[in-house]
């Protein structure tokens, strides 16, 4: 079998069953085998235990690639200044930072969420005026009543690519899961609009065909593919090293196929004709099954507007998995010409488009396996 045929199946993410001693060969590094680090249980540069909680739940969040690109600036306790790393930017697919934003957004999210159950409210203040600022929100914590929130649902978020059952999504469920809790919102005025999309209707119909064209675009571009190589952590050894990045594991290539790509692949692999082809392959299969796409659109993209849209996105995020539904999102139509342009006036919908995002129910949900780097790794001083 050649490497195309391996990347075939792992892309779909079948698990190729042998003996245990196989099996066992097989498994990648996952978010549960790299214990967090010692600095991370006691107090460090100025920041107390639960200080430090906060912010580990805080940085489950998801980002492009993985790439956890958040900074904290400790400037006195329980006050920060959330920002960003221009290292873990995604210039060749996000170039104005709109995703970047988004992500800092859900960073936000999990950390007002976490405050709160230690008896913590939160102030926040948008202070970047650019979306190159690197200083993006001044965080206070101030001592307040406890708040009950399931700390588990930030733990057990993970983001789903394969398995989607074709059953159309309910509308109580796509009522419950994008429900907009306005209580600490930055926007007290910000009403998102979601628009729900059955798979075989006309509209699911353009979603798969342009995300299909869109990925190959995006694939067969050079800056981009490179980009992509530059954050793929194939071996369990840089696994371990970064903690961030995509890991086979969090691709959902499982079984021998992952033992394979560990061992075989690198950043070159990435670059060629063939793995360019196998991804819009996959791609093209993943898109046939969903139970539909819901669009999410904001009046403006201004920073607050895409911090707020980020929390909100994060918010839905912690609510899907009771519901055994699955979203993927899949953005190259809004990072790719000509389609960034033409989705809401194609669709005939209001304002700008922050989320375009594949939604599926699932028999089984599978436990979070994308990295984390330590929390250390994120303070500055």
């Amino acid at each position: 079998m050649n490497r195309r045929d391996f990347l075939k199946f792992s892309g779909e993410g079948m698990l190729l069953l042998g003996g245990m001693s196989m099996i066992n060969a097989c498994i990648g590094v996952k978010r549960e085998d790299l214990p967090r680090s010692n600095d991370e249980k006691t107090s460090i540069k100025g920041l107390e235990k639960d200080e430090m909680e906060i912010l580990y739940l805080a940085s489950l969040a998801p980002s492009g690639h993985n790439t956890q690109p958040w900074t904290v600036k400790v400037v006195e306790p329980k006050h920060w200044i959330i920002g960003s790393d221009m290292k873990r930017w995604l210039p060749a697919v996000d170039l104005e930072n709109r995703e970047l934003l988004l992500s800092i957004g859900a960073f936000i999210e999990n950390l007002v969420l976490a405050a709160g159950t230690f008896g913590y409210s939160t102030d926040i203040q948008i202070i970047a005026k650019n979306r190159t600022d690197t200083e993006i929100a001044d965080i206070r914590l101030k001592k307040d009543k406890v708040q009950d929130f399931p700390l588990e649902k930030i733990k057990e978020r993970r983001r789903v690519r394969n398995n989607f059952l074709d059953l159309e999504i309910k509308a109580d469920d796509i009522k419950y899961i994008t429900k907009h809790d306005t209580r600490s919102c930055l926007i007290p005025t910000v009403s998102p609009h979601s628009f729900y999309f059955p798979n075989n209707s006309p509209q699911g119909k353009y979603f798969r065909e342009g995300t299909i064209e869109a990925n190959r675009t995006q694939a067969f571009r050079d800056p981009a593919q490179e980009e992509l190589a530059n954050w793929i952590r194939w071996s369990n050894k840089e696994a371990k090293k970064y903690r961030n990045g995509l890991t086979a594991e969090s691709m959902e290539i499982t079984g021998i196929a992952g033992l394979y790509v560990r061992n075989f692949y690198n950043r070159q692999s990435v670059l060629k004709k063939g793995f360019r082809e196998q991804t819009v392959d996959i791609v093209a299969k993943q898109v046939k099954t969903c139970g539909g796409w819901l669009l999410v659109t904001s009046s403006d993209s201004n920073i607050p507007t895409l911090i707020e849209y980020g929390r909100v996105f994060e918010n839905m995020l912690l609510r899907i998995r009771e519901r055994m539904i699955a979203i993927h999102p899949m953005s190259q139509m809004l990072e790719e010409e000509p389609w960034k342009k033409q989705v809401p006036k194609e669709l005939g919908l209001p304002g700008e488009v922050q989320w375009i995002l594949r939604m599926g129910y699932l028999k089984s949900y599978p436990d979070p396996v994308s990295l984390r780097m330590p929390v250390s790794w994120f303070i500055q001083a």
